[in-house]
């Protein structure tokens, strides 16, 4: 809200800086908050509704920024006007939280204690029940030394560069192609109803085809083929058909990444330290394409389009190694179980996901 009365460049960047550092720890403390209260099988269709959210903001939000663009008061602009409204009700619903939210299942007054006794111990087969976790900081070095949550952040960070081709620049390409601000801007709540769409249905097309890896490399193809029919299209019509096809594929990645690193974490700390990871450095991935959508190149937008398919692609190769590296981990504890017998058991519980038991889900 404060970004409203903002009167010089200066007072902007300033806004925007303390609005950003105060919310850079949102998505990664919601992807851990969500891994201790769903076990591993269900986590997947968690964090799919929790980035399927986004999209929902951006279907409300499309239209109701486009009709008060259109508002001029003599105390205030319309832009200013959007900060104010958007920022009011994002601090309104902020207010609940403290009322609906609860630190820990096991903790947590809304359930029986029945169904309490079931999450507890249901979490306690894979070792994260949060309320009795503590920080092991052999677990942070494990995260920090894992290849592995290093491919998952490469991913991320692909995945989040091109998603915000619609989040960013959804408005600029669809009135690129001959449409008025605020109609752009209305239509580009159909666009979010396409990334709405694709990531909420993330788990079920990652059971339908057999895992993260292979829904992620068909979203990857179907964002290519989409940036490649916006690069070769000549009409209009058919950017705009490119534009939904990927603004349905390109957010999937994004969701099923996250979902899928957490599902392979286990212990209190290598999670949270996984959750971190992926979403601050992926977070960065819409930096590779903040500037790459210039008006010079309207209404092709071929630079833009061109720097998202190659990180498309890339996506897609380290999805394919990841997944390959994943396999032969599964397989080799398969044919060779490590012995822990003589380790404490807090050495067994900083094991995390290397313990022998433990089987990467593909």
């Amino acid at each position: 809200m404060s970004t409203a009365l903002v009167q010089n460049a200066a007072q902007l960047v300033l806004c925007r800086f303390v609005f950003g550092a105060v919310q850079a720890g949102y998505v990664s403390g919601c992807l851990y908050y969500i891994s201790y209260w769903y076990p591993r099988e269900q986590v997947r269709r968690r964090i799919g509704f929790f980035f399927a959210s986004a999209g929902i903001g951006g279907i409300l939000v499309g239209p109701l920024c486009s009709s008060l663009s259109l508002v001029d008061l003599q105390t205030a602009r319309s832009w200013q006007l959007i900060f104010l409204v958007i920022g009011l009700i994002s601090l309104c619903w902020s207010l609940l939280g403290p009322f609906l939210l609860h630190d820990y299942p096991d903790t947590a007054t809304f359930i029986t204690d029945e169904e309490r006794a079931l999450i507890t111990r249901i979490m306690a087969c894979q070792n994260t029940v949060a309320s009795d976790q503590r920080i092991s900081r052999r677990q942070v070095v494990l995260a920090l030394s894992d290849y592995k949550i290093m491919l998952w952040t490469i991913i991320d960070f692909c995945a989040n560069a091109a998603t915000q081709v619609n989040g960013l620049f959804g408005p600029t390409i669809i009135a690129g192609q001959g449409y008025p601000p605020h109609i752009a801007q209305a239509l580009s709540a159909l666009t979010n109803l396409m990334a709405f769409c694709g990531m909420a249905s993330i788990a079920f097309i990652a059971r339908v085809v057999g895992g993260s890896a292979h829904a992620i490399v068909i979203s990857n193809l179907i964002t290519i083929a989409g940036f490649v029919l916006a690069l070769g299209a000549s009409a209009g019509e058919y950017r705009l058909a490119a534009l939904f096809l990927f603004s349905f594929a390109s957010p999937q990645p994004a969701a099923h990444g996250p979902a899928w690193a957490i599902a392979n974490m286990q212990g209190g700390t290598k999670p949270a330290m996984a959750a971190a990871i992926t979403s601050a450095v992926g977070g960065l991935g819409p930096l590779a394409t903040a500037f790459v959508y210039r008006d010079r190149d309207s209404p092709r937008f071929a630079f833009g389009h061109g720097v998202c398919l190659g990180m498309t692609f890339l996506c897609l190769v380290t999805t394919v190694v990841l997944r390959m590296a994943l396999a032969r981990e599964n397989r080799r504890r398969d044919r060779a179980r490590r012995d822990i017998s003589g380790l404490s058991s807090c050495d067994i519980l900083d094991l995390a996901d290397n313990h022998p038991d433990f089987r990467y889900k593909l």
